[in-house]
């Protein structure tokens, strides 16, 4: 009797080893060859993909080496199979909150809501889609959080690696400089960056003087960009127009406080 239960106990531990090697055999294999190549070309739908494939493969191991277990210690497997019709309601029942997952990853994947690699926005948090599973998917903040969201809850998203960003910027200059070499010196600044296509993908635009301030007159300037680059082509653009307004021997403006002392 002790040799039957050691044998089977040996067996099962085999199973289970299996499945984790061949599981890990298999991510291996995917990360270093189709993975390696989806990353290189920037394909999101492939990474998105892959990332669905694999934890479908992680679930069905599971499940198989479960059902070789239980054939091992003498579970009829088959009427076991044959019995989730009837106990199919209650387990269902008692996982809806798994299924709701499955069933709102399913959609998304479908739907093309999102995929790995795009910039979204869920209720306040914003980042960058790292993995998108059936049951949850994760998205890391521009300062490093991750924020772990079940599928079912979410049921709103802005999704900004669509289409195109603008990017608009209002740039200050002083009352007391040319209005015409403000100008000027704005459009040197954006013939420099018009060619930058890491950024830009349409023309900048000056649209001229967006307000009258306190302290400044703002010249608003418009560019359509890549998804998501409309901030960082402000600050390249606005580190130009200090470089630029320097050269030219503009001002930039800032608040100042005239205090007057009477006598």
């Amino acid at each position: 009797m002790e040799n039957i239960l050691n044998k089977e106990i040996i067996k099962s531990i085999i199973i289970i080893v299996l499945s984790i090697i061949i599981y890990i055999t298999f991510k291996n294999v995917i990360s270093n060859t189709v993975l390696k190549k989806a990353k290189k070309k920037s394909d999101k739908k492939a990474l998105t993909t892959i990332t669905v494939a694999t934890n479908i493969i992680k679930y069905m191991l599971y499940i198989a080496g479960l059902l070789m277990i239980l054939d091992i210690w003498g579970v009829d497997t088959k009427a076991l199979l044959t019995s989730l019709g009837v106990v199919g309601v209650i387990v269902g029942l008692a996982l809806q909150d798994l299924l709701k997952d499955i069933i709102a990853g399913t959609s998304i994947l479908t739907e093309d809501q999102f995929q790995v690699g795009d910039n979204i926005k869920i209720g306040d948090f914003r980042g960058d889609v790292i993995s998108l599973g059936l049951k949850t998917t994760k998205i890391r903040a521009y300062t490093g959080e991750i924020k772990i969201i079940a599928n079912r809850n979410i049921t709103e998203v802005t999704n900004y690696s669509l289409k195109s960003s603008k990017s608009i910027i209002d740039v200050p200059t002083s009352y007391e400089d040319d209005i015409d070499k403000v100008i000027g010196a704005i459009k040197k600044v954006c013939e420099k960056l018009k060619n930058e296509k890491d950024y830009v993908i349409g023309e900048i635009e000056i649209l001229g003087v967006e307000e009258l301030s306190d302290s400044s007159i703002n010249i608003r300037v418009a560019a359509t960009t890549k998804p998501t680059y409309n901030i960082p082509f402000k600050r390249v653009f606005l580190e130009e127009i200090v470089k630029e307004f320097k050269k030219q021997k503009l001002t930039i403006p800032y608040p100042q406080v005239e205090v007057h002392h009477e006598k």
